[in-house]
């Protein structure tokens, strides 16, 4: 234990493995690992010609480090989980910064700093230039009016995707104390015993920065952040022939199932879906994974292949902001003005669109590169969803 602790000690000291471009201060990140556990150590450290101010705040962002993650308790439930028999210690990290401010979000699973088995939700956002902690209210105008719009989502989006089997769903309030962000957006962390996943991960809910966009005041830290893609018709197209979105699950048109969920977590058994835009009758594999939120993939239903060797006949998103289309946003005129008149247009009555899983509507259709992009218009004229889709 005394060893293992020393080594603890060295990695604080060690040179920063930088996770970004921070010239004057930075958080990098080592690993212990052993059979299934893994712990991350996190530490902030100043760039050699770093004045004393950003020796300070790497101080300052030290302490909080140690403070939030209890770092030296989880390198002793490390040691104790290495043990034979005993259970194992699974930490998953998240890490964004740029040249002002770092954020850090920790899944916890396993064995737990106290010796108990578990799972824990842990968060810290700095700012590199003072060390000190940001906070809920540093990042909105008006953090209760923020709050209250991210719990009107959870209740219209979330709670109704619970499974009625979860005993630890009690989502509302918003937790404004165990946060972290990156360029998708904020991750809210919940205590265990409110909100866990079926997997018994602790629950997080990921909003995208469109969604919350509104609330974020043009002083906050994560402004430039939460501002949207600008559009690009041009981009949209190389995506076409690439077969994917680059965002998401990150999976490409023809990738092996197998291969395209490897490290993801399905949320249920597949649902099953008719939609002749997608190619007749479909398979959705949608994810617990809360950045994944609104998305799915598509493998084609009456196929020859094991399940896993079925090729990814399609990716689609019903939360996205990409290259200036963004769903519950854009209208049709905007898509028009941006990708010119579709391809082709199909209608969706009731019937069609509750057997595709989408509102009633129409699509319009953009081929290329042997792909085809599929933007869902509902009867309100507003993008509802965007697929990319084989074009067979």
């Amino acid at each position: 234990m005394k060893r293992l602790l020393a080594a603890l000690a060295a990695l604080l000291l060690a040179p920063a493995l930088a996770l970004g471009e921070t010239p004057a201060l930075s958080v990098g990140m080592s690993e212990l690992t052993s059979g299934e556990s893994r712990v991350a150590i996190f530490y902030a450290q100043a760039s050699p010609d770093a004045g004393e101010a950003a020796l300070d705040a790497a101080a300052k962002i030290n302490a909080l480090i140690e403070e939030r993650f209890l770092q030296t308790r989880a390198a002793a439930a490390f040691a104790q989980a290495s043990g034979r028999g005993s259970a194992a210690i699974l930490q998953e990290e998240s890490v964004y910064q740029n040249e002002e401010i770092a954020s850090i979000g920790l899944l916890w699973q396993g064995r737990q700093s106290d010796g108990a088995d578990g799972c824990s939700a842990h968060a810290l956002n700095v700012s590199l230039t003072t060390g000190e902690e940001l906070t809920f209210g540093d990042l909105f105008e008006d953090a209760d009016a923020a709050a209250r719009a991210m719990e009107e989502i959870v209740s219209r989006d979330v709670l109704p995707e619970t499974s009625e089997y979860m005993a630890f769903a009690e989502l509302a309030p918003l937790p404004r104390d165990c946060f972290w962000f990156d360029e998708s957006g904020l991750t809210v962390g919940y205590p265990a015993e409110r909100y866990r996943a079926l997997s018994g991960r602790a629950g997080t809910i990921h909003f995208a920065w469109y969604e919350i966009a509104d609330f974020i005041a043009e002083d906050s830290p994560v402004y430039a952040l939460s501002r949207p893609q600008a559009p690009d018709a041009l981009a949209v197209r190389a995506a076409l022939e690439e077969g994917g979105f680059g965002v998401g699950p990150g999976t490409t048109l023809g990738m092996p199932l197998g291969e395209a969920l490897a490290g993801l977590t399905l949320l249920r058994e597949p649902d099953f879906a008719r939609d002749e835009a997608a190619g007749g009758a479909v398979r959705l594999y949608l994810f617990e994974e809360s950045a994944l939120r609104g998305y799915a993939l598509e493998t084609l239903r009456y196929v020859d292949t094991a399940e896993a060797d079925t090729p990814v006949s399609g990716v689609r998103a019903s939360r996205i902001s990409w290259h200036g289309l963004t769903t519950g946003v854009t209208t049709r005129e905007e898509i028009v003005y941006l990708l010119g008149e579709p391809d082709e247009t199909l209608a969706y009555g009731e019937d069609a669109a509750r057997d595709a899983m989408l509102p009633p509507g129409e699509s319009l259709i953009y081929r290329g590169g042997g792909a085809k992009l599929c933007a869902h218009v509902g009867e309100d004229g507003v993008l509802a969803m965007l697929a990319i889709r084989a074009d067979n």
